[in-house]
């Protein structure tokens, strides 16, 4: 049986407390375990932030801004419709005319640490995902589980597809995996569904996972 191995990068292999530095022992083992199993990083993430966060973490690839942008090989992917472009400008305008404070990367808009009731833009063609008290706009048919459908569609993969994750955006990421795993961090309602939860949190649980299936005593 082939395995696909694809996690969240914050909270979840990058703690909060070292300001989602990559530890640098996680990122030499992820890049060896990258050498046995295809491992992709699936973050909300833009790449100008990762090339400074981890600048030493080497997966098989990246899916990045929660979906959208895949990197693989020396080629950058990008998963939005056409017409996303204009639709921005309009979610833009709309965010500047209520007074909220955003960033945008190369197809994702961010909004952090607001409440849910205060973002109401009723955009069609874009949808909110959240990561805990943080608002990504995208497109709508754009999540972390479209970014992994187009990975697999890319390596032509048929095998089984590993999940690990911790907050509300990894749920369409754990949709689209035969095997889910939580991190000990994680939200309660990621716990629910997952089939493995970690004894250990952040990269400390994820190195303890994925070197019980080097060593065989986990078989999926």
């Amino acid at each position: 049986m082939a395995y696909l191995f694809v996690s969240d990068y914050d909270r979840t292999l990058a703690d909060e407390k070292d300001g989602f530095v990559i530890r640098e022992n996680l990122a030499e083992f992820i890049n060896h375990f990258s050498s046995k199993y295809p491992f992709f990083v699936v973050t909300g993430r833009e790449r100008r932030f990762i090339s400074r966060l981890a600048p030493t973490l080497k997966p098989t690839g990246w899916v990045l801004e929660n979906g959208a942008i895949i990197l693989y090989g020396e080629k950058t992917y990008i998963n939005a419709p056409k017409n996303w472009a204009e639709i921005r400008k309009e979610i833009i305008k709309r965010l500047e005319e209520k007074e909220i404070k955003y960033s945008v990367g190369e197809v994702i808009v961010y909004v952090n640490n607001i409440d849910s009731s205060s973002l109401d833009l009723h955009l069609e063609g874009a949808k909110v995902e959240w990561n805990r008290n943080d608002a990504m706009i995208l497109p709508k048919d754009v999540d972390k589980g479209s970014g992994v459908l187009f990975i697999k569609n890319l390596l032509n993969f048929k095998g089984k597809v590993i999940a690990i994750g911790d907050s509300q955006n990894d749920i369409p990421l754990f949709r689209v995996a035969d095997v889910k795993v939580a991190v000990s961090n994680a939200l309660p309602e990621i716990k629910e569904i997952a089939d493995i939860v970690l004894d250990k949190p952040n990269g400390k649980g994820v190195i303890e996972f994925l070197s019980k299936i080097l060593s065989g005593e986990i078989f999926l």
